[in-house]
């Protein structure tokens, strides 16, 4: 009887230590799955995402005043206004991508301490969309922003997308033609440790037997010169008058008062919200018509038409953001709207300059010029509609596009460079860099 009792004793007992395990372990995978953000891995409009409720005016409003957007963007960062800054910089697309990028970066980077893990996913997402779209970057700055990109998104914990991000790495690395042997070795070095953080040993381990081979003389990719074709035209001469000088300066003072009046907290005072309002709808009148009068004009070259469309596009992007209350505040009722039809009148604008690019690109003088020219001006007009300048850009025809000119490159023997691919995944299309020699076939990794 005793022996019965002892027996059924130790089987309570291991039926508790049996039930506290399971506690500890279904309490350790509650606690994982709660500190991995629900982020969707799937391309959003980063402007859509904008939240006008937390942009502090005071900060917003200075480019309207003149001030630089990557000086309004730092002080709202280094003001701890991040919603200031991500609007900023959401809507800025005057700035180069070089500069767009280092904000862009340490923005993601005080998201993530504020613990804004969503908002700085998005981030990192632009980063990533620049690096791989932007025809103006060198591929030491794909690299750098790329790996700044897998960085951010590891300590997010997203390993799958910094897996992707420190694969873009490697193929830089090995397979750019523009990379020096320096450049090689150091993403190399970088890689290992950032492969070994995700636990891709096999990753790791073949990028250690790249810096062997490396310095242990093997020929790397050989440079080789960029591919040579003009310069795209851009927003390169003025399109203006005296009247709309005129305006334009009458709406900078206008900011820079109302600008003035919220130093001191507060309500914005009607007066000189009104100020601003009547000088940015006078200034819209006289700038549509100008840049109407002058794309009407019979005799003006495709050049000159591509200059007009970067000026148009300036504008609407500043009723844009007006229109979406983008500078923390309702500025001009109607514009508000509106918005739709501004979107529009944006997409009918980006619309006519891809028309005009390819017909500038169509008319070079040297025939070998013009698929390196097509192919960046597909780029650039792509990367424009995955920041959301370009409101509901055409994605896969223009993912189609940039394919047909890099197998046209690759047709003509251009095959070492890296070249923009498209992957079709479960939420949508993601823009990487394949060398010409597997463009077309799914990226493995290292």
């Amino acid at each position: 009887m005793r022996s019965s009792q002892r027996r059924i004793l130790w089987l309570l007992v291991a039926l508790v230590i049996v039930l506290l395990i399971a506690g500890l372990v279904s309490a350790a995978v509650y606690w994982w799955v709660g500190r991995q953000p629900a982020f969707d891995s799937g391309w959003q409009d980063p402007i859509a995402e904008v939240d006008v409720d937390q942009i502090e005016p005071g900060l917003a409003l200075y480019p309207l005043a003149g001030a630089s957007l990557l000086e309004t963007a730092d002080a709202s960062i280094d003001d701890g206004q991040l919603e200031t800054a991500y609007a900023t910089l959401a809507w800025g697309w005057e700035a180069m991508d070089t500069q767009r990028l280092g904000r862009l970066i340490r923005l993601g980077q005080e998201l993530a301490r504020a613990r804004e893990g969503a908002r700085a996913h998005r981030v990192y997402q632009q980063v990533a969309d620049t690096a791989v779209l932007s025809p103006e970057l060198n591929d030491p700055t794909r690299a750098d922003a790329l790996m700044s990109a897998g960085q951010g998104w590891t300590a997010l914990g997203q390993e799958d997308l910094a897996q992707w991000a420190c694969d873009q790495v490697y193929a830089l690395a090995v397979h750019s033609p523009y990379m020096q042997v320096a450049h090689r070795r150091e993403w190399l070095r970088k890689l290992v440790d950032a492969y070994r953080d995700l636990g891709a040993v096999a990753s790791a381990d073949r990028c250690r037997q790249r810096l062997v081979e490396l310095d242990q003389g093997a020929r790397p990719q050989p440079t080789a010169p960029a591919l040579e074709s003009p310069p795209l035209p851009g927003m390169d001469e003025p399109v203006s008058s005296a009247e709309v000088g005129a305006l334009e300066e009458r709406r900078r003072q206008a900011a820079y008062a109302l600008l003035q009046s919220l130093s001191g907290g507060g309500e914005a005072p009607s007066g000189l919200v009104k100020a601003l309002a009547d000088a940015l709808r006078a200034e819209d009148t006289a700038k549509m018509a100008l840049y109407g009068q002058v794309l009407n004009e019979a005799r003006i070259e495709l050049g000159q038409r591509i200059n007009v469309h970067w000026h148009l596009i300036r504008w609407l992007m500043i009723k844009d953001q007006v229109a979406r209350k983008g500078f923390g505040l309702s500025l001009v009722p109607e514009w508000e709207a509106q918005a739709t039809e501004i979107q529009s009148q944006l997409t009918t604008a980006y619309e006519d300059l891809f028309f005009d690019y390819e017909d500038w690109v169509a008319a070079l003088p040297d025939s070998t010029w013009i698929e390196p020219a097509r192919y960046r001006e597909r780029r650039l007009i792509t990367l424009a509609g995955r920041m959301g300048w370009y409101p509901n850009y055409p994605e896969q025809q223009m993912a189609d596009k940039i394919r047909d000119a890099a197998t046209a490159l690759i047709a003509a023997g251009l095959v070492d460079p890296l070249y923009v691919d498209v992957v079709l995944e479960e939420k949508g299309l993601r823009f990487t860099l394949s060398p010409g020699r597997e463009y077309g076939t799914p990226s493995q990794g290292p």
